[in-house]
């Protein structure tokens, strides 16, 4: 089985970007004046989408508690096995925490192979998904619900090679919380291949995660463009130095016929690959007018820099309104040094 890398959309693609398909990843230094255009200020608060609830965490989620949204997992096919996720809606009257890693199991069937359970760690959501904040299953309110994604592998039943009857699949994915909390059985769509005949089956579990926020209307639908620039000026490339703060330059440009104007400051996706997390903020908007056609605005950007970022060329990914329109977006690159 292939898994899912933690990272960030597009973080391969890097190196060529950098290589000279992405104008601007790294110029040569020159001696010109920086933009005279007005920049709006960076505003770093936490988005309130964003901001941990505040109560205390709640009693552990039971199974009777809990329902599943949808059709159950939705196997997508990989290398070997597949991939799929379900959410766990809480039904019940109050807030349940939903934590960590319950014990998944394939049921039902009458001959199948031993399985073996993997657990893995937290998986970040991928540029430029936006998820609730995580403090949210410490306190699950009525009506929301976690996201469990697992992995399922080598499914080859003992025997089954030289049977000339239908093998009978399992009829679950059996999901149990924890002691004397209870299970549920959910559903499921296909039943991977065997690929290690005499192994046993592999499930790779992930602990409960946070759902996307909700879609959004989106921000505007007239053509506007983003480009990234440095806020040196023109020839100058982006530069940050591991473990710092990035910073950079957005230009909305209005290439549409009619003004555009901001009826709300929508959020925004940055993220510096290969090893930065997606970054969500809110467009400092407030102080801006319309966009006047052919017009644009500059905005100050910041994005930090891990101190595990490789030295060199890094991806810098952004995009605005990613629970709504998803554009415009802009790629450029960060040189890292130490």
């Amino acid at each position: 089985m292939t898994h899912r890398t933690p990272g960030i959309w597009r973080a391969a693609m890097l190196p060529l970007l950098c290589a000279g398909v992405v104008a601007g990843c790294s110029p040569s230094r020159a001696t010109v004046a920086a933009p005279s255009q007005h920049v709006i200020a960076w505003d770093d608060a936490v988005p309130s989408q964003l901001q941990p609830p505040q109560v205390p965490p709640a009693p552990a989620c039971r199974a009777a508690q809990l329902s599943v949204s949808g059709s159950g997992f939705q196997f997508v096919a990989g290398v070997a096995g597949g991939d799929g996720a379900v959410a766990l809606r809480n039904t019940g009257p109050g807030r349940c925490r939903l934590t960590g890693y319950p014990t998944v199991r394939l049921t039902g069937a009458p001959r199948a192979p031993a399985q073996r359970q993997v657990d893995l760690p937290v998986q970040a959501p991928a540029f430029p998904e936006v998820a609730e904040p995580a403090a949210m299953l410490r306190a699950l309110a009525p009506g929301s619900a976690a996201i469990l994604s697992i992995d399922w592998s080598n499914w080859c039943v003992p025997g089954a090679a030289g049977s000339a009857k239908p093998q009978i699949p399992p009829s679950a994915v059996r999901v149990t919380l924890g002691k004397g909390l209870g299970s549920l059985d959910v559903n499921y769509n296909a039943v991977p291949a065997c690929d290690a005949p005499g192994q046993p089956a592999t499930i790779d579990v992930r602990p409960f995660a946070p759902p996307p926020l909700p879609t959004t209307q989106p921000w505007t639908t007239a053509n506007v463009t983003a480009a990234i620039e440095s806020p040196d000026g023109p020839g100058f490339s982006l530069t940050a130095k591991r473990g710092q703060v990035a910073r950079f330059i957005i230009r909305l440009q209005n290439a549409s016929p009619i003004a555009v104007r901001f009826g709300g400051c929508p959020l925004l996706a940055e993220a510096l690959a290969p090893s930065g997390q997606t970054e969500i903020h809110r467009l400092n908007c407030r102080p801006a007018g319309a966009i006047l056609p052919g017009h644009s605005l500059l905005f100050d950007m910041r994005v930090r820099v891990p101190s595990s970022a490789p030295l060199g060329k890094n991806g810098l990914f952004w995009e605005l309104d990613p629970t709504g329109a998803q554009y415009p977006e802009a790629v450029s690159g960060v040189v890292v040094t130490s």
